[in-house]
């Protein structure tokens, strides 16, 4: 009975739960990737498993043993970004700036994403009803929009703005009509020229700490003592910047508006459209949509990358194949046949009833041994109850223990083959996943700056179509109030606009589609609001924007040499060439220190400034006595001056030794309080105005008459005034002429030397590719894991040629089985007796009389290791190939952002050469002239970082396609920002491939043949 009872109690079983075999899956295979990691331990880092991070969108919060079905209604907006590692996105979310605060000191507004349903331009007077308005000119000239008053006297155009901050050019010169139509000669006309122009390039150094232009200072002082800057239009540099009208922002789509105020540039614009609201409607773009960085997303596609959980899923499957082969090693239950029947029969002979139950039970274990045998154990019992039998009740109890053993003699490898060919795809997929995941991070990198780059277009068509809109409004005012140009020119001003707002809305919509692919494929949803952190974006303008000037400041170093050999004579072209000179080295100062992150002025800033100083003032001094020169000239002509002349000569003779004053002034350290000077300063400059206002009354009333007083009164004015310069400048400047020509060429040196000495060091710009080629491919062939993979491969197929030669001989089979009985009258079920058994000892040939599909499979094992032999070789060589390509892609970024940076700079002082000539009437230069210039220069920005981002995807491939990326475990490669090219060095190649060909089992015993290739 206590046999039935044990059968009952097996029968009555049902197994171990669902938890309990998925645990013990997930544990064997995390021992075997322990195990691999252990055998290639310098090639695999730590693999993930298949559990989904609960901070995941794939993440599933119901049993994992009993799923539950989604909700099958749609949703939108589902998942929200968990808590990173790597940072808190929207942390970097700026707040809104406030309504008092200056445009120069605005934080960066974050703007919302481009599907945002707020209303970006709230109903403002002025700004047209219909946003879908495309034509920049109405066609029909009447009736004329009301133009702000500066540009009615002469509208500001002003280009893009440069790598992130490059000079500005802007063409309000300052020069009334009438001043533009005196009388003076060429040599005025020229000198004027010269001024405005040192005035353009030196206006670009001006900062928040300090000044690198002192003419620059002076002339916004000047503008705010006049209340230009206060309650007129803005100004830069003494310039006036005339806002752009409200309703051309009116025009942009909706999604533009947003990603144009994510910049400074843009925003300081939009402050001057909008000076008494544009602080509130800039904040209410603003959107708290989380700002991401390179590791951010980079961690977000390790938690919802659907790509990526398939990889993971992949080796987990190849994992749980290999956990079956080597089950088939250990001593194990057969998969069916261990268990009970219960069989009841009712059976009647010749009017008689037989009612029986029989229970047979089996139980039985396999196992294949280390020699390619298969041992087989199996248990049977058979209970067969009668319970009204002849005999009445009876019970027989009968059981069967066997043994079997088979051995095969010639096709031992091939037994081997299935679970040699498991342990070798666990590696396979362990070095795919690996290689997947720097895949992956290339990928996303190379879409993370793209997408920066497309942010930087945006930029530079905001400010070239601002730029072309100031030139087309300023073209149109002169055509329609004085005709001073034609209406083709005009045309080809419109015509430039809408081409230039045409390419804004292309890249607003170029970044819109570029952040929703970015969603996709880091397995977020597309309607998720997400922005992307600038900071890098300024942190490689900082740095395109200090090569640009560095190289502002070679050529204009060069320039002011060549101009020395060839024009020793000319100081007025000495002294703009060395203020336009030291100006850039302060901007190029500036900016090596804002990337550095200090906030104090270096010394060589304050020399700069020192020197700038100096410049400023020899410049007022030439500029006054070359005015002195003209007037004297013309006071002791034959013919007698006429009085508006000889008033106007006057009056800017004057205005020029005010200037030399104030520049003196700010130029020397005094002992003593300058108080005294400065305020008799103030009250001249007060006086030269109220001549000019009266002089201006008397030709608007023709009052002639009154002016030889006016004349007497200037005069007195210019007596006192160059009495003023001469206290004011003091020992400043020599009164000695040849005294003066050699203070002028030792700041001119002084300047140059200054520059040599600073820009000695070479800071900024991209490193040089100085890496070996060979020693960068031995690198890349020793380090490669799908080159490990294609190598495993070869041995896989040279394997095959062995079992396929092995399926060609003879099968011999050695068998042994032996069975044990129970006592049959005993009714015992493990009562065995050796008086009741059975030896079977067999051997089995079979001979290689066909083997015909053998061979035909053992040729084509001979074909498929040539085939395998030959994709190493191509491998290898495609490595090579991909390895100089990218130092050759890496030499040729490095160059063409060479050339780009010159030709941005050359392209900038085009634009301020041509504007100026074009503003001037110098020369034959028209419109098209002034527009090609203009779309070279944005051309040229592009191109600068184009070129950059391109260079650092060329670093990343590099390093991609010589294995040297090696990730954290948020899946970031922390050396994407450091542009040093340094490979690692190359590592001995046993270490870096402990098994070329794999490793085999070591508990098997294999053939000699198979274990030598191995």
């Amino acid at each position: 009975m206590s046999s039935l009872l044990a059968v009952g109690t097996i029968a009555l079983v049902p197994g171990c739960s669902r938890k309990y075999y998925r645990v013990q899956a997930d544990q064997d295979v995390a021992a075997i990737y322990q195990q691999k990691r252990c055998e290639e331990n310098y090639t695999l880092p730590p693999l993930p498993g298949i559990q989904v991070d609960p901070r995941s969108r794939l993440y599933d919060p119901s049993p994992p043993d009993c799923p539950a079905l989604p909700v099958p209604v749609p949703q939108l907006n589902d998942y929200q970004l968990p808590p990173l590692a790597t940072g808190d996105p929207s942390a970097s979310i700026a707040a809104a700036p406030s309504a008092d605060s200056p445009a120069a000191e605005m934080p960066t507004i974050e703007m919302p994403a481009g599907d945002s349903d707020m209303e970006l331009i709230p109903a403002t007077e002025g700004i047209p009803d219909d946003p879908q308005m495309l034509e920049l000119n109405p066609a029909e000239p009447a009736p004329i929009e009301p133009l702000p008053q500066a540009q009615q006297e002469l509208p500001q155009i002003q280009p893009v703005s440069g790598i992130e901050r490059l000079p500005p050019v802007h063409t309000d010169l300052e020069l009334s009509p009438e001043k533009l139509q005196t009388e003076a000669n060429e040599p005025a006309q020229l000198a004027e020229l010269i001024r405005f122009q040192a005035d353009q390039a030196g206006g670009i150094l001006e900062s928040d700490e300090t000044s690198g232009s002192t003419a620059a200072s002076e002339d916004q002082e000047s503008s705010d003592a006049d209340g230009t800057a206060a309650d007129g239009p803005a100004t830069q540099n003494g310039l006036r910047i005339v806002p752009i009208p409200q309703e051309y922002w009116g025009r942009l789509p909706e999604s533009c508006v947003p990603r144009m105020l994510e910049f400074d540039s843009v925003q300081q614009e939009f402050y001057r459209s909008f000076p008494k609201d544009g602080s509130e409607l800039a904040a209410s773009f603003q959107s708290d949509a989380p700002r991401l960085t390179l590791p951010n997303i980079v961690e977000l596609a390790t938690l919802n990358s659907r790509e990526y959980q398939t990889q993971k899923e992949r080796l987990y499957r190849v994992a749980l194949s290999l956990t079956l082969e080597r089950y088939q090693y250990v001593l194990r239950p057969t998969a069916r046949g261990n268990g009970t029947d219960l069989n009841y029969s009712h059976v009647r002979v010749g009017g008689t009833t037989i009612n029986g139950l029989g229970i047979p039970t089996e139980v039985a274990v396999r196992k294949t041994t280390a020699t390619a045998g298969q041992f087989l154990a199996r248990f049977a019992n058979e209970v067969v109850l009668t319970f009204n039998g002849p005999q009445g009740f009876s019970a027989n109890v009968a059981s069967d223990l066997f043994f079997e053993f088979q051995q095969s003699i010639f096709q031992r490898d091939v037994v081997f083959e299935n679970l040699t060919q498991a342990e070798r795809d666990v590696i396979y997929a362990a070095r795919d996943l690996v290689r997947y995941r720097r895949g992956m991070f290339v990928d996303l990198a190379s879409r993370y700056y793209r997408l920066l780059q497309t942010y930087r277009s945006i930029e530079i068509s905001t400010q070239d179509y601002f730029s072309n809109l100031r030139a087309f409004l300023q073209g149109r005012a002169e055509y329609l109030q004085a005709g001073r140009i034609p209406r083709l020119q005009v045309d080809q001003f419109e015509q430039n606009a809408l081409r230039s707002r045409s390419s804004l809305v292309r890249n607003c919509n170029d970044l819109e589609s570029d952040l929703d692919g970015l969603k996709l494929m880091i397995g977020l949803q597309p309607e998720m609001p997400l922005n992307i952190n600038l900071d890098e974006l300024e942190s490689l303008t900082n740095s395109d924007e200090l090569t640009v000037t560095r190289q502002l400041v070679s050529r204009t170093k060069q320039t002011l040499l060549d101009a020395s050999e060839n024009r020793l004579d000319d100081r007025d072209a000495a002294v703009n060439g060395a203020t336009v000179l030291i100006n850039r080295l302060a901007d190029s100062l500036r900016i090596r220190r804002e990337i550095e992150g200090n906030r104090q002025a270096t010394e060589d800033e304050l020399m700069t400034e020192q020197i700038g100083r100096r410049l400023a003032l020899l410049e007022a001094r030439l500029q006054g006595d070359q005015l002195e020169a003209i007037r004297d000239r013309e006071l002791q002509s034959d013919l007698p001056p006429r009085p508006l002349i000889q008033f106007a000569r006057t009056l800017d003779l004057i205005e020029a030794r005010l200037l030399q004053s104030q520049r003196a002034l700010q130029t020397q350290t005094p002992v003593g309080s300058t108080a005294d000077l400065e305020r008799t300063l103030q009250d001249y400059q007060d006086e030269l105005a109220d001549l000019r206002q009266q002089w201006e009354q008397t030709i608007e009333t023709r009052e002639l008459d009154r002016l030889p007083v006016l004349v007497g009164l200037a005069n007195n004015l210019l007596e006192r005034t160059v009495a003023l310069a001469g206290e004011s400048v003091g020992e400043l400047l020599p009164a000695d002429a040849t005294e003066l020509e050699a203070l002028i060429l030792q700041t001119v040196n002084d300047a140059i030397e200054l520059v040599d000495r600073v820009e000695s060091s070479q800071v900024g710009g991209l490193d040089d590719a100085e890496i070996d080629g060979d020693e960068a491919m031995l690198l890349a062939l020793y380090q490669r894991l799908d080159l490990m993979n294609v190598r495993g491969e070869l041995a896989d197929a040279r394997r095959q040629i062995k079992l396929r030669a092995d399926d060609l001989r003879a099968i011999l089979d050695i068998r042994a089985a032996h069975v044990l009985r129970t006592d049959s009258g005993a009714n015992q079920p493990f009562d065995f007796t050796f008086d009741d058994s059975t030896t079977q000892l067999s051997l089995a040939l079979d001979t290689p009389l066909n083997r015909r599909r053998e061979r035909n499979n053992y040729r084509s094992a001979l074909i498929n290791y040539n085939a395998s032999r030959r994709a190493l070789i191509e491998q290898e060589d495609t490595i090579k190939f991909g390895v100089r390509n990218d130092l050759r892609q890496l030499r040729l970024r490095r160059n063409q952002y060479e050339i780009a940076v010159a030709s941005a700079a050359l392209a900038y002082e085009r634009v301020v050469s041509t504007r100026l000539q074009l503003q001037l009437a110098v020369g034959n230069v028209v419109a098209r002239d002034f527009l090609e210039a203009q779309q070279a220069y944005t051309s040229a920005l592009s191109a600068v970082a184009s070129e950059h981002i391109s260079f650092i995807l060329s670093r990343i491939d590099l390093f991609l396609d010589t294995e040297s990326i090696r990730l954290d475990t948020n899946g970031y490669w922390t050396g994407t920002t450091e542009e040093s090219l340094a490979l690692p060095p190359r590592p001995d190649f046993y270490d870096a491939n402990p098994n070329p060909y794999g490793r085999l089992p070591a508990f098997l015993h294999y053939s000699e043949e198979v274990r030598r290739n191995h």
